[in-house]
């Protein structure tokens, strides 16, 4: 009888550790993280198949022996080696510790790290029981979140809170001298009006490049706000500053096209010794920007409004031959009426921008050969408005928004956008409205054929005192009637 007790308590002793043994082998090849066993020489006794799997390895047996060194970086060996024997010295554990594990041919990957004592049944430490769980996707989305809470988002430059956080870091005496450089865009909200704000973003985007481009990695560039940006230039004199200046404004140049001109204007001021306030020395970077900014202003502007002129030209349906004819028909017109010289060259502009407001039409209607279809024509009917937008953004176009914005009144008041009538219509308008009504009949259309000119003058006649101001068509017709003669 005490036979049969004995051979069944090892049976249940047997039984009891096939179980364990069971349990521990469907742990160790399921569970998601790297399990390993070491020696106290830090060499490999056991691992699970995901070590396996992370090592490159088919089976875990073949890591047997091994040590880190036959699979990662000797920069991580050591730096593991070296914890793991203070661990069989001290018999003190580490628990989640955050590591880069890094590898030799493949991806650095990022986990926590739990490495504790291995005793036996004796108490005796005979090495270390690790387990890892890879952490990267976690710490790169960590990474990005803490790379948008610095960064603009568009141009991916620092932002002001980052900007401001490292401008106090690095106001030092062991910095001098400290360089602020302080840019604007020019034309940003010209761009907007005229094409889009997809468009204004990418010239922000094209500046930034040239901005990251052209200064150092030392320096802290970042989006100081909508059309801002700001530079710290540590160790670094103003003459430096205006070198790197210099460069910028060249690619600017080299980088231009006629969609997209790049312009910025710059403010530069140096903080020499320590006694000095940097919020002065900043204050003073934008004080100089935006003085800069107004004596540059004419030939910004200038730029802009040919570029704006040669993208315009580009939809448009008339020769060059045909709006030269209106520019003089219209400069005619202004000074029998006798406009002052700056109303002429004001004139002058409306005639080849006064549809400035095309800019921002869509191809396919520019391109359409048929008549507009009802909502098409709503969308036209709002280009006046659009080109006044433009007009009043640029300091050269802005005395000639209002007259945009009134080309298509009628005399009458029956016209578009906002139905005034008479004298409250912008002279300007009202010479370009006929000029360019004349040169629309007396040219071949999709749907219609041209008007003679005979024609022509003829409808000038019957419209006068409904779209047209009966002062200006007669000076017109005059003209006309001279060219008979």
């Amino acid at each position: 009888m005490s036979k049969k007790i004995g051979k069944s308590k090892n049976e249940d002793k047997k039984l009891s550790l096939d179980r364990e043994k069971s349990f521990f082998n469907v742990l160790m090849d399921n569970i998601p993280d790297s399990i390993y066993f070491k020696d106290r020489k830090s060499r490999f006794i056991l691992i699970n198949k995901a070590c396996a799997e992370k090592f490159g390895i088919e089976n875990p047996d073949e890591a047997v022996g091994k040590t880190d060194f036959d699979f990662f970086s000797k920069e991580h060996a050591i730096k593991a080696y070296d914890v793991e024997q203070e661990i069989i010295r001290t018999g003190k554990h580490i628990v989640s510790l955050e590591e880069r594990e890094i590898f030799e041919d493949k991806l650095d990957r990022w986990v926590t790290s739990t490495k504790i004592p291995w005793y036996d049944e004796k108490g005796n430490m005979i090495g270390i029981f690790g387990i890892t769980r890879d952490i990267t996707d976690r710490k790169k989305a960590e990474e990005e979140v803490e790379y948008l809470s610095f960064h603009d988002g568009l141009t991916e430059l620092y932002n002001r809170a980052y900007f401001e956080e490292e401008l106090r870091r690095l106001d030092t005496e062991r910095q001098l001298p400290i360089t602020m450089v302080m840019g604007d865009l020019n034309g940003l909200k010209v761009i907007n009006d005229a094409y889009g704000h997809a468009k204004g973003d990418i010239l922000l985007k094209r500046i930034a490049d040239i901005l990251k481009e052209s200064f150092r990695r030392e320096d802290i560039t970042s989006r100081w706000g909508g059309d801002e940006f700001i530079s710290i230039l540590p160790k670094t004199s103003s003459s430096d500053a205006k070198n790197i200046v210099k460069r910028i404004k060249e690619l600017c140049s080299e980088r231009s096209t006629t969609d997209i001109p790049l312009s910025i204007s710059f403010g530069i001021s140096t903080k020499k010794n320590k006694s000095e306030s940097i919020d002065d020395v900043l204050k003073k970077a934008e004080e100089r920007m935006y003085k800069n900014k107004i004596s540059d202003g004419t030939s910004i502007h200038e730029s802009l409004v040919e570029s704006l002129k040669k993208n315009l030209k580009r939809k448009d349906y008339r020769s060059e031959t045909r709006i030269k004819k209106m520019e003089d028909y219209a400069i005619l017109i202004g000074k029998k009426l006798n406009l002052s010289s700056v109303k002429l060259e004001e004139l002058n502009l409306l005639i080849n921008l006064h549809n400035i407001g095309k800019l921002a039409l869509v191809d396919e209607i520019m391109a359409k050969k048929g008549r507009l279809s009802k909502e098409e024509w709503k969308i036209i009917k709002e280009l006046p408005e659009i080109g006044y937008r433009i007009a009043e953004s640029s300091t050269k176009l802005k005395p000639i928004a209002e007259s945009i914005l009134s080309h298509h009144e009628w005399y009458n008041g029956q016209g578009y956008p906002r139905g005034i009538k008479g004298e409250e219509i912008p002279i300007l308008s009202r010479i370009s409205s006929i000029v360019n009504s004349y040169e629309a009949m007396t040219r071949d259309k999709p749907y219609r054929k041209r008007m003679t000119k005979k024609e022509a003058i003829e409808e000038i006649k019957r419209c006068c005192g409904t779209q047209f101001d009966p002062k200006v068509a007669n000076v017109f017709l005059e003209i006309l009637k001279g060219e008979e003669g």
